[in-house]
């Protein structure tokens, strides 16, 4: 007789999943890929806490979620793992002590967010999940060639935008580049091209640019790298500014003229990743790494094996 698959339900922020990083990133290309990879061993889905064998719950559910979950694990035996991706256990103390609590596994994006949760305190296994690469079937590899053209993109609010204008309004006024913003509809800037964000050939249009410039707000110290994640692996040299996720990756693979700080090296990142040769040499070893560890079949395979150790060693 066979071993039943193991149900496995997530619970992301809110609908329509597919314009959310977040729930794209932690569950519905995970959802997709472990069905792939491993279809009889889980039966993998979205909003089905009742029927479950282990839920994933965002730290970004609803209120109304999070009772609904908390409820089923005092019905019954469930394996509840609580995903925490941002400063919940510092925005919203209150809600993520009363998940937390009753977790039996917390997972993060990285090892800043790791840190903090293990300084809690919590007695609760911690474990990272990297997010992998978004917009997973747009996936376009190819170096982008140069036409002058920068890109921004992103969540406008939480300071990423605001971090970053000091660069927008510095490469908007230089003669040989322009500068692109791709968001939210709402945005108003000068001598910038506005595109809004749409999921559906969001790549597309982000290879219209050679060059992407990308910052985090100087508070988010436990940001992701998934953004930086999306442009080297769609072909889009990147420069960064103020975010410790985006300057471990690019010193990672020497590429440390591309983190900056003030005109001077924005200016002297932009001239060397204007010249074809060094564009090439600047994805060369990075994307390929990229590719490899950060696909959504490392990711689903990174999250079995977290399964394995903590979910089934306990059946």
């Amino acid at each position: 007789m066979g071993i039943n698959p193991i149900k496995i339900t997530f619970i992301p922020k809110r609908r329509p999943f597919i314009k959310n990083a977040t729930s794209r990133l932690r569950a519905l290309y995970l959802i997709d890929h472990l069905q792939k990879l491993f279809p009889n061993k889980y039966i993998a889905n979205l909003d089905d806490p009742e029927n479950a064998d282990i839920i994933v719950v965002n730290q970004t559910a609803s209120q109304e979620n999070l009772i609904k979950i908390l409820d089923q694990k005092k019905k019954r035996k469930v394996f509840l793992i609580y995903d925490v991706v941002g400063r919940q256990y510092d925005d919203a103390r209150e809600s993520f002590n009363q998940v937390a609590q009753q977790a039996d596994l917390i997972t993060v994006a990285n090892e800043t967010q790791k840190a903090r949760i293990e300084e809690l305190k919590l007695g609760k296994p911690c474990c990272i999940l990297n997010d992998g690469i978004d917009y997973v079937e747009q996936l376009n590899p190819s170096l982008s060639p140069f036409n002058g053209k920068v890109v921004w993109f992103g969540n406008h609010q939480l300071g990423n935008l605001e971090s970053a204008m000091w660069a927008i309004d510095y490469i908007s006024a230089q003669p040989k580049y322009s500068i692109g913003v791709i968001g939210n509809k709402d945005i108003k800037l000068d001598n910038v091209e506005l595109i809004e964000w749409k999921y559906e050939g969001f790549i597309n249009n982000l290879k219209r640019y050679s060059l992407c410039f990308l910052s985090h707000d100087s508070l988010e110290k436990q940001k992701s790298n998934n953004r930086l994640l999306v442009t080297i692996a769609n072909g889009i040299p990147t420069i960064v500014s103020n975010s410790a996720a985006y300057s471990e990756l690019l010193r990672k693979f020497k590429l440390d003229y591309a983190i900056v700080n003030n005109e001077n090296e924005l200016q002297k990142a932009l001239s060397i990743l204007s010249d074809e040769e060094q564009r090439q040499k600047y994805l060369s070893e990075i994307q390929p790494y990229i590719l490899e560890n950060y696909n959504y079949n490392a990711v689903a395979k990174r999250f079995d094996q977290i399964l394995n150790l903590y979910y089934l060693k306990g059946i």
